[in-house]
């Protein structure tokens, strides 16, 4: 994937899942098809920290299963950082077993980015493209 999709309103909802999630890092999982994201689902970080995410196995169970239901995919997983808007070491990682687009909000910088883990360069930062009408 070389894009994702989203509308204007589902970024304003994303930084709202960051800002709300303040001193500590948000998570949420983007469900959709292809690169367009039709559901946000806020996920709560069970580490309670300001620079790791974790989130509930059966939590992580019940978005696959509800994506599943509604035949749609997680297409993308969203958290913020206390910092530039690039994946950490252990983001990297995560993001090599979890190959979806992994979006990134910096809540010093007020930035959006999205990345992909790429073989060659690790990690490959993508477009976010902003749609007018809510896929």
């Amino acid at each position: 994937m070389n894009t994702i999709s989203l509308t204007a309103a589902q970024i304003r909802q994303l930084v709202g899942i960051a800002k709300d999630a303040l001193p500590n890092e948000s998570c949420a999982f983007l469900l959709g098809h292809n690169d367009k994201v039709a559901k946000i689902l806020p996920m709560r970080n069970i580490d309670e920290s300001p620079v790791t995410f974790s989130i509930e196995p059966a939590e992580l169970l019940h978005a696959y299963n509800l994506a599943e239901s509604k035949g749609m995919q997680v297409i993308a997983i969203f958290h913020s950082h206390p910092a530039k808007p690039w994946p950490s070491s252990t983001d990297i990682k995560f993001m090599e077993i979890n190959p979806v687009v992994w979006i990134i909000y910096s809540t010093t910088e007020s930035q959006l980015k999205a990345f992909v883990y790429d073989d060659d360069e690790l990690i490959k930062e993508i477009d976010i493209i902003i749609t007018g009408v809510r896929a």
